[in-house]
Formats: structure tokens, C-alpha cells, sequence
């Protein structure tokens, strides 16, 4: 899928593998710029990748977020985006959106929040 569509960014969730090893398959996807937030045993593991025409600021991270700013040179917009892993655990829950909720505080541009919330509405939806 990435060799079809190509994306300038990429995030993403549950690698289950730590920070080291995710970088070299970051790099091998074509990607040369990242962070990575190694799993915690085979639990979680965030990874952002960028290509060279893009401009990424990171802002924060932890072992539910990476919160940034993309200027992207190909559209010429800025953007203040989350890549975002909500808690799996439902005692959890509050304390991601809590985090969520704290990290919206650039009001003057568009933010984009992309991931996983782990929130389900129906039962057969598990």
C-alpha cells in the first residue's frame, strides 16, 4: 500500500517492536526521518516516518502520542497533527483523552488527530 499511494507521513501503532529495530523498517519503507517510541514488552510501539519534503516539529511523545507540526512542501499548508494510541484498558481511558484534550492548544491552525482510540460504541464491535 505504500509503494501505491506514496504518503509523505506516515504513523504508525502497535509495532510491538522496540525503537531501534522500527527505524531500520522506517528507513527500508523509504522513509529517512522519524521517531519511534519502542513497545513496552509486546504491548504498543508508536512510529512517525517523514520523506525529505516535508518539515516535521516535534511537540511532544509518549507511549500513547506524538504530537508535531507538519509543514508540508508539497501543499504549502501547515498543520499541528497527533498520531495517537488511546489505552486499551477501559480504567485508562480517561487518563488518553485527558492527554488528548491537553494537547489542543493551537487554536489557530488546523489540527488533524489520527490513530487508534481504542472507544467502541456496540458490543459486536470487539
Amino acid at each position: 500500500m505504500l509503494r501505491d499511494l506514496q504518503p509523505n507521513v506516515i504513523f504508525l501503532i502497535e509495532t510491538k517492536v522496540n525503537a531501534n529495530k522500527m527505524a531500520n523498517i522506517r528507513r527500508s519503507l523509504g522513509y529517512p526521518y522519524g521517531i519511534e517510541v519502542s513497545s513496552i514488552g509486546r504491548s504498543g510501539g508508536l512510529v512517525l516516518g517523514w520523506k525529505a519534503n516535508c518539515t516535521v516539529s516535534l511537540r511532544s511523545f509518549s507511549a500513547r502520542h506524538i504530537d508535531f507540526f507538519l509543514d508540508d512542501d508539497s501543499d504549502g499548508f501547515h498543520w499541528h497533527c497527533t498520531g495517537f494510541y488511546g489505552a486499551p484498558e477501559e480504567s485508562n481511558r480517561l487518563a488518553s483523552w485527558n492527554l488528548l484534550r491537553s494537547l489542543n492548544d493551537c487554536l489557530e491552525i488546523p489540527w488533524m488527530v489520527i490513530g487508534d482510540f481504542n472507544e467502541i460504541l456496540y458490543v459486536f464491535e470487539k
